[in-house]
């Protein structure tokens, strides 16, 4: 309160108003007892001039004594004043008051010498005889230019006295009113002045508070409207600033939460400023890390390294890396956030654990291609140049190298096909034909087109197949050759006497197949990879085979949106199974 600008402008007002009210009335009360004086000097030398001249006749006879203080007596009743007339050598010869015989003389009274002497005298003392200050007025009684006596009129001074303090207290009623009407004018004038001021600082605490777009009435057109124009036009503008802030802040975050690659911005401390979602999940982050030291959250050295170096030179650096943790494969840029001075370091983390992945797959899909490829070549070549030799004159072996080389070209034409089968159905090239499929019809026909090899190997077939299996729609086709696929897989790895069961099911949403035989099994390191192009266990590459069947089933299942497992255990048996969706 005591500081508010309505209450320094009313104090102040306060202050000035009684100040200037002050000082004008001991103006006016000085001003009126000067005033009342002189018409009151004036009054009672013009009644003393009166006196004199009623008095003249008689001032000089000593019989008319009694009749002289009887006209004084009469005078004084009169005018309400003492009447003294003193004789040239002072003896009172009347007196208003008192009996003239046992007053004193007057001779040396000051009014009485002064009036003597110069024509008039005046003197203000205590009157001893009267016991009060009074007022005297004296003037000589003359005729003819011969003084006869002196004539005295006197007042007592507390009736000014009185008539002064009565005029006092009017005049300091009449101010105190003033002052009060002065001071209620003036903290109205101020509140009203300062109605802008409020308005504008409450309204800016709501600015504060986050409440943009606050505005203010304009009620006058003066210093305090053209403020509170400008406050509105401020505040529209900042709520528009704020508004597209917000707007850009909100596009940037979408953007960088939705961004595959990591980005954190970091202070010269090396403490986190922010970090988006693909930086946290890519460093294995959990909670919110802002304000927080990246060194004490993350374990790798490199990411200090480069950050430190960014920060000294202040130029940009790159670091490779696998992580400790996750075994991920990083690439982390630091570019410093402003060139002259940095103020902080802007990371990007790329993953490229599966890059490296893909890089790894395609050595090594070259790899299994040229194995797999040099392993026909050569044998063909071999018996060509065996053919060139001279053993083409050898009908017998002629006929056995020309099968040896048809089979090698056949199994090399198969394996450019599979390829090229796997190739369009990962490039989506291969268009799918979807037809009402029946999963137990076909399990059915595979089961007979292989009953040959089942039985060359005595393997014995058991078939759980579902009743009232619903029907899906695939392509009849691909499906028959997943199956044919599994099954010959599981006749192939399953050694005499063993057997194989194909089971069918139904869920609510999906038909499912499962094809699990008593057979050799697989390593439980290579059980995650068996899906892989080319990838062989050891004991199947000791067989026929591209590599390439399980690839192909994979990819086929996925493409009618469906998924495939394979559980086994080294030495009991294997399992495949698939689901496609109703």
């Amino acid at each position: 309160m005591f500081r508010s600008i309505q209450f320094r402008i009313t104090a102040s007002f306060i202050i000035i108003v009684l100040v200037s009210m002050g000082i004008l009335g001991v103006y006016l009360a000085n001003s009126f007892q000067n005033s009342h004086l002189n018409s009151l000097h004036i009054q009672l030398e013009n009644e003393a001039r009166i006196i004199a001249e009623a008095s003249l006749p008689v001032i000089n006879e000593a019989a008319n004594t009694e009749e002289l203080d009887n006209l004084a007596k009469k005078i004084g009743g009169q005018i309400e004043a003492r009447v003294t007339i003193i004789a040239l050598d002072g003896t009172v010869l009347a007196d208003s008051e008192e009996d003239p015989a046992v007053m004193d003389n007057h001779a040396s009274r000051p009014e009485v010498q002064a009036a003597l002497a110069g024509g008039l005298g005046e003197s203000t003392r205590y009157s001893t005889t009267l016991g009060q200050k009074m007022l005297y007025i004296a003037v000589p009684v003359t005729s003819q230019g011969e003084v006869s006596g002196v004539s005295r009129v006197s007042l007592p001074l507390s009736a000014v006295d009185s008539l002064l303090n009565r005029t006092m207290v009017v005049i300091l009623i009449a101010m105190l009113v003033a002052a009060i009407v002065v001071i209620i004018a003036g903290w109205l004038v101020t509140r009203t002045t300062t109605r802008p001021i409020r308005q504008l600082t409450r309204a800016t605490d709501k600015i504060a508070g986050g409440e943009l777009g606050q505005r203010i009435k304009i009620e006058t057109r003066n210093e305090a409207g053209e403020l509170a124009h400008a406050f509105n036009l401020m505040s529209l503008k900042l709520k528009e600033l704020v508004d597209t802030i917000s707007s850009d802040r909100a596009s940037l975050k979408s953007i960088l939460d939705n961004m595959a690659d990591g980005v954190i911005t970091m202070d010269t401390e090396g403490n986190v400023v922010m970090a988006n979602r693909a930086a946290k999940d890519i460093l294995q982050l959990t909670g919110d890390i802002d304000g927080k030291s990246l060194m004490q959250e993350v374990r790798e050295h490199e990411i200090n390294d480069v950050f430190k170096a960014c920060a000294e030179s202040g130029s940009q650096q790159t670091v490779q890396f696998e992580t400790i943790a996750s075994r991920k494969y990083l690439s982390v840029i630091a570019v410093p956030l402003a060139e002259a001075q940095p103020t902080g370091v802007l990371l990007l983390l790329q993953d490229l654990t599966e890059l490296k992945g893909l890089q790894t797959t395609r050595r090594e899909l070259i790899g299994n291609i040229s194995h797999e490829f040099r392993t026909p070549l050569a044998g063909i070549k071999a018996m060509a140049e065996t053919l060139r030799d001279g053993a083409i004159d050898d009908k017998k072996a002629a006929t056995d190298f020309l099968s040896r080389i048809d089979a090698e070209v056949d199994r090399l034409t198969q394996m450019v096909a599979e390829l090229t089968e796997l190739s369009r159905i990962e490039t989506g090239k291969a268009e799918l034909k979807l037809i009402e499929v029946d999963l137990n019809h076909l399990a059915e026909e595979v089961a007979t087109q292989l009953s040959p090899q089942v039985k060359r190997k005595n393997l014995k077939i058991t078939k759980l197949l579902a009743k009232d299996l619903p029907h899906i729609y695939a392509d009849r086709a691909r499906i028959l050759q997943v199956i044919i696929n599994l099954l010959h897989n599981a006749i192939k790895f399953t050694p005499a006497g063993g057997e194989i069961i194909i089971t069918t099911a139904a869920t609510k949403d999906s038909v499912t197949m499962k094809i699990s035989d008593s057979g050799t099994g697989i390593a439980a390191e290579d059980l995650p990879r068996i899906f892989e192009r080319f990838y062989k266990t050891d004991k199947a590459r000791a067989g026929e085979g591209s590599g390439l069947g399980l690839a192909i089933v994979k990819h086929i299942i996925e493409s009618h949106n469906g998924a495939i497992q394979a559980e086994s255990t080294e030495g009991k048996g294997s399992a495949f199974s698939f689901s496609l969706p109703l």
